[in-house]
C-alpha cells in the first residue's frame, strides 16, 4: 500500500510541477486528433443516454454503475476544463467514453488504482502509440488529484514517461471484473 501511495505521489508531483519532454507538442497534439476521433466513433456505440451534469453526479462509481444501468442514463460532469488539444464538448466525449467504455466494462473504482485499471480497459480500442497520452490524461490526473487532494491544476498535455508506464504496469494491475455491468465486443 505504501509503495502504491509513493508511485501516485511520484505521478501527481510530476503532473502538477514537473517538467516533461514534448509537452505540448506536434507529436501529442496528433495523439489527440486520433484519441477525439476515436472517441467520436465510440460515442455513437454507448447503449445510454448521455446528459451533461453540472458537479460530480455519483458519489462512486458503484453508485454510478447501479444508477446507469436501472434508468438508462448516464450523467457525465461538466466541470474543469480540458486541456489546449481538446475543445469543451470533446473533454465531455472523452469522459463518457471513459465512464463507459472503461468503468462500466471494467467495474473499476473511482480511486487510483481503479483509474489506472480502467485506463488499461479503455486503451483497448485506441492505437499503441497514444497509450502514453491517454497514461497522462488518465491514471496522471488522477494520480494529481490524490497529490494535491483538490482539482486545483492547470490540464497539461504530455506523453508519460515509458518507464513510468512500466512501474505502473508491475504496481497497479487489479481485477475488478466482478463489478462489471457492460460488454463491449475489443476493437485491439
Amino acid at each position: 500500500m505504501e509503495q502504491v501511495k509513493s508511485f501516485r505521489n511520484k505521478l501527481g508531483r510530476l503532473y502538477r510541477e514537473g517538467k516533461v519532454e514534448g509537452e505540448n507538442s506536434a507529436t501529442v497534439k496528433k495523439h489527440y486528433d486520433t484519441i477525439v476521433k476515436v472517441n467520436k466513433e465510440l460515442y455513437n456505440m454507448i447503449p445510454f443516454k448521455v446528459v451533461p451534469f453540472e458537479g460530480e453526479p455519483y458519489k462512486n462509481a458503484k453508485e454510478m454503475r447501479e444508477r446507469v444501468v436501472r434508468e438508462g442514463i448516464m450523467y457525465i460532469s461538466t466541470d474543469g476544463e480540458p486541456n489546449e488539444f481538446m475543445t469543451q464538448e470533446e473533454n465531455f466525449i472523452g469522459r463518457a467514453i471513459h465512464d463507459c467504455f472503461a468503468h462500466m466494462v471494467c467495474g473499476c473504482p473511482f480511486t487510483f488504482e481503479g483509474e489506472y485499471n480502467a485506463y488499461l480497459e479503455q486503451r483497448k480500442y485506441y492505437p499503441k502509440e497514444v497509450w502514453g497520452t491517454l497514461f497522462a490524461e488518465i491514471p496522471m490526473q488522477t494520480a494529481s488529484y490524490y497529490y494535491g487532494m483538490n482539482f486545483d491544476y492547470e490540464q497539461r498535455a504530455f506523453e508519460a514517461p515509458i518507464e513510468l508506464m512500466e512501474e505502473a504496469e508491475k504496481l497497479l494491475v487489479r481485477d475488478y471484473s466482478h463489478n462489471s455491468v457492460i460488454t463491449f465486443l475489443k476493437q485491439k
